[in-house]
């Protein structure tokens, strides 16, 4: 989900030498958004997309996720394609990864292992609140559904909950690691004992591929 602390750690791992992909940046360049100075890329594009209640959130939800789509396959055509297989590569994903064909996601499965970095339902509240001060693109799928009688902010703290949880049941569904958040949120933890968790989940997979 937006906010968990995947481009903290990406942008870790770019330090230590791996390819880093920025879906968010690669999906505002495709969508024409122009990549202000010291703006990140998710600024942009909250601004660009809207709130799910604004009457051009449906077509700019469709036009992300077109674009997400595309970014994907793209990412998938590189490293098929790379010849150098031990360049180490992180993509550094948009919490919207679930929403794409289910044919791409499978082939970006089978190429890269992923990582879901879990958030408990007591860290909802504290999501939502960097939510409404620092508004990230997100792409709700339906999960906007306000009752009568209840203004917007009331129906995005409920809805966004609920969205949270929906989603926490299909990011485990599609990783091969589920790092909890006391591991990755906490000042103990470096980008080496990051890595090393990664690495034994790895080795795990490949060995049930392998049976």
């Amino acid at each position: 989900m937006s906010g968990a602390g995947k481009s903290f750690w990406s942008k870790k791992m770019e330090s230590r030498g791996y390819r880093r992909y920025s879906c968010d940046d690669l999906i505002a360049e495709r969508l024409g958004i122009k990549l202000e100075k010291k703006v990140k890329s998710t600024i942009n594009l909250a601004k660009w997309m809207g709130a799910p209640f604004s009457a051009g959130y449906p077509k700019a939800e469709e036009l992300y996720l077109e674009q997400e789509g595309r970014v994907i396959t793209l990412i998938c055509d590189e490293l098929e394609n790379n010849i150098s297989k031990t360049e180490p590569v992180v993509v550094d994903t948009t919490g919207s990864l679930i929403y794409i064909d289910e044919l791409l996601l499978k082939r970006l499965s089978n190429l890269t292992h992923i990582v879901h970095l879990n958030l408990p339902t007591e860290k909802y509240k504290e999501l939502f609140e960097a939510y409404l001060i620092d508004p990230k693109p997100i792409i709700w799928g339906g999960k906007y559904l306000p009752l009568e009688g209840e203004n917007h902010e009331k129906t995005l703290s409920r809805c966004f909950g609920e969205l949270l949880n929906y989603r926490n049941e299909l990011y485990s569904l599609i990783s091969d690691c589920v790092m909890d958040y006391s591991f990755h949120h906490s000042p103990n933890t470096n980008i080496s004992d990051l890595l090393e968790l990664i690495c034994n989940s790895s080795k795990q997979k490949n060995n049930l591929l392998k049976i």
